[in-house]
């Protein structure tokens, strides 16, 4: 799905991967599952919340309340 009036429409994307312990990850999916979310979504959220917490807002339409 192209979101066209997205802020970053048009951007390159970069691929993010890391190996988790199984551990890690049934806890990370059933965080997922609880916030009826997947885990790439989840996944986004929190690196988007982290680089919000280090270099404040990133996209313009965050500062209008606006989520994706």
């Amino acid at each position: 799905m192209v979101l066209k009036n997205h802020p970053l429409s048009g951007e390159e994307r970069k691929i993010v991967s890391t190996r988790l312990y199984q551990s890690e990850f049934l806890y990370l999916k059933k965080i997922c599952e609880k916030e009826n979310k997947t885990v790439n979504a989840k996944l986004k959220e929190i690196v988007r919340e982290e680089i919000r917490k280090k270099f404040g807002e990133m996209l313009e339409h965050e500062k209008e309340g606006k989520n994706e």
